[in-house]
């Protein structure tokens, strides 16, 4: 194939060989030869000129997409101020005059907008020629395109969302985003408490759209209706110990821009703005959600839904970034279980003094050996994650643990990320009623710190992703990176390399199950009945663990499977390159090529790493055109 410099360099010179045959036509020889000559003066310059007109070209399209880029950042990012926040530590720089205080909106007719904007910006991102942009802005380009093609598809299920769960719901996780909002003037505070003043506008529009739900037949099962307003009524008697009393007060107090009025001034005034507009919030929303509970028409999967089975698909593709089908997903999940099965009986066979009474009292010794204190844990990680894993800049961080109201609401481990503009502002909270220890807690923070989610997450954003990609949310490759390194780390936790891989088989056993679990409910449909027959084959037959499997699944569809899948998809993704790259192949820079992708769907993972760098830019055969590296320092 001719590539299109090399297509437009012989038109111009088709052009100019009409050209010159009509001038020299009718000329005497003298003549002839005196023009030939001025024109082989244009002819020397003409490599140039064409360098020159392709090089201003490139850059003029690779400047219009990174405006463009930029344009949407600035567009979106302000449409939330929460997410503003947790974005930007300082949204000066985008020299905007100061945007509302808003949490967004969930009533429908404001989210089929949002619809309408995000198919203008697809439109206008496929006017771009893709073939003429710089490296980085193609990578921007495949997962914008990606990313809002996968929205407009499912513009037809907007009402199959749901934003609120006794566990992973708006209600539950909007408290610690608030507990956690950074001071850094007296602007954030007081942006704060006007976020608090709109809290019961958001959470109206929350209702509007569950009770529109409703009215098409899709309101929550009942049992998830009732965690929520269980979860509503434990956060309202917290009384004086709420998290957003108690982490208010305490951070107000630690910091040195305020003198002691000012720290009671605003003090007393969320003190009100709790008392007039959250705790009202979250009994209105409790009183919503139980009018609306009897509403309920299925208390099955989603595939009982009108078009669920369809849903569910999209839901998978949305939630893992893996665009197989649903059946070729189960195959592969099908086929991990057999193996882990296998690799597990295999180790009972040979090490049966690890399954009996006795083993229980060698394990109990290698978790003793195990720090509990979490940042020697991190720190340990940190050293001997270095084989296998590029080093980044040091980071600041700080472990939490969860306020004892909500432990019965929360994930056992959770890491909130850093500003685009701050790295060193990471938080890692545990849970303290789990009560994980040994590897039980190295692991999740090799999950939620090194080298998983705070690693990957200021990697990525220091090769300089753009901004705009921050936008996006590829849960397949975050929660399925940090599922991918969590398998590693018990070998980094654990000296003993048998007792290392009975703990990755049992991690790997409890995702796959509960992603089969899941799309044996969602998809084909199984009932409770069914599942627990399912589960019993897996030994899983205790009291109550059918039905614990089972609403918990039909809380949050798919959410296993970001994390399975993704673990899978990495593992796969590492197995191809192996074959590729035989004995040249490097773990290391295996997985610095993924970071340096950065979030993305699988399908465009698995294109850039794969291909050789050469491959993937796609040079031009002429080497004095394009030379992307002039022109990627202006592009950024």
């Amino acid at each position: 194939m001719v590539c299109k410099d090399c297509f437009l360099m012989a038109h111009i010179f088709s052009l100019l060989h009409v050209h010159c045959k009509k001038q020299f036509r009718y000329l005497p020889m003298s003549s002839f030869l005196s023009r030939l000559r001025r024109h082989k003066l244009l002819l020397a310059f003409l490599p140039a000129l064409i360098f020159l007109f392709c090089s201003v070209f490139y850059y003029e399209i690779n400047h219009s997409f990174v405006a463009f880029c930029d344009t949407v950042f600035r567009n979106e990012i302000t449409e939330n101020t929460l997410n503003l926040h947790y974005t930007l530590e300082n949204p000066e720089i985008l020299n905007l005059s100061d945007p509302d205080v808003s949490f967004g909106s969930m009533n429908p007719e404001v989210l089929a907008d949002a619809f309408s904007q995000q198919n203008i910006y697809l439109e206008k991102l496929f006017k771009f020629p893709k073939d003429w942009l710089s490296t980085k802005n193609r990578l921007t380009y495949d997962i914008l395109t990606s990313a809002f093609s996968l929205q407009a598809e499912g513009e037809k299920y907007l009402l199959y969302d749901e934003p609120l769960g006794p566990s992973l719901g708006t209600q539950a996780q909007l408290p610690v985003l608030l507990a956690e909002y950074s001071f850094h003037n007296k602007k954030d505070i007081e942006t704060y408490l006007a976020l608090l003043s709109g809290l019961p506008e958001y959470y109206d529009s929350i209702l509007q759209f569950e009770r529109a739900k409703s009215a098409a037949g899709l309101f929550m099962d009942a049992s998830v209706a009732q965690g929520v307003i269980d979860q509503c009524d434990a956060f309202l008697k917290t009384g004086d110990q709420n998290i957003l009393f108690t982490t208010f007060d305490s951070r107000i107090a630690s910091l040195d821009f305020l003198n002691e009025t000012e720290k009671e001034k605003y003090c007393s005034l969320n003190r009100k703005a709790l008392a007039s507009y959250v705790i009202p919030t979250y009994r209105k929303l409790s009183k919503g959600i139980s009018a609306l509970k009897d509403s309920s028409k299925n208390a099955l999967g989603l595939c009982y839904l009108p078009d669920g089975k369809n849903y569910y698909a999209y839901l998978v593709k949305d939630t893992t970034g893996c665009y197989d089908s649903v059946e070729t997903i189960f195959k592969r999940i099908q086929s991990q279980l057999v193996k882990d099965i296998h690799t597990l009986r295999q180790i009972a066979q040979k090490n049966p003094q690890l399954f009996s009474d006795s083993g229980d009292e060698t394990l109990k010794t290698v978790n003793d050996q195990i720090s509990s204190d979490p940042k020697e844990i991190l720190n340990d990680l940190k050293r001997k994650m270095a084989e296998d894993f590029p080093e980044i800049a040091d980071v600041t961080y700080e472990v939490k643990y969860v306020e004892k109201a909500l432990e019965d609401y929360l994930s056992p481990a959770f890491y909130l990320t850093a500003p685009l503009d701050n790295r060193n502002q990471n938080v890692i909270y545990i849970n303290p009623k789990i009560g994980y220890h040994g590897l039980d807690l190295y692991s999740p923070l090799a999950h939620e710190g090194y080298p998983g989610h705070l690693y990957q997450t200021i990697f990525s954003n220091d090769s300089g992703i753009r901004p705009v990609r921050s936008l996006t949310n590829f849960g397949g490759y975050v929660e399925g990176w940090a599922t991918y390194v969590e398998m590693q780390s018990f070998s980094y936790g654990c000296s003993d390399n048998i007792i290392a891989e009975i703990y990755r088989l049992n991690r790997s056993l409890n995702l796959g199950i509960s992603s089969f679990i899941d799309i044996l409910i969602h998809y084909y449909g199984y009932d409770r009945s069914q599942t627990a027959k399912v589960l019993s084959q897996f030994g899983l037959n205790g009291d109550g663990t059918a039905d614990a499997f089972f609403d918990t699944i039909l809380e949050a569809p798919a959410n296993y499977l970001k994390y399975y899948v993704g673990y899978l998809c990495f593992e796969d993704l590492k197995q191809a390159a192996l074959k590729k790259e035989g004995a040249s192949f490097s773990l290391k820079n295996f997985h610095k090529k993924i970071l340096e992708t950065g979030p993305c769907p699988f399908p465009v993972l698995y294109k850039y790493v794969l291909q050789n760098h050469d491959a993937r830019v796609k040079r031009s055969k002429c080497r004095s055109c394009l030379q992307d590296k002039t022109f990627e320092l202006e592009t950024r």
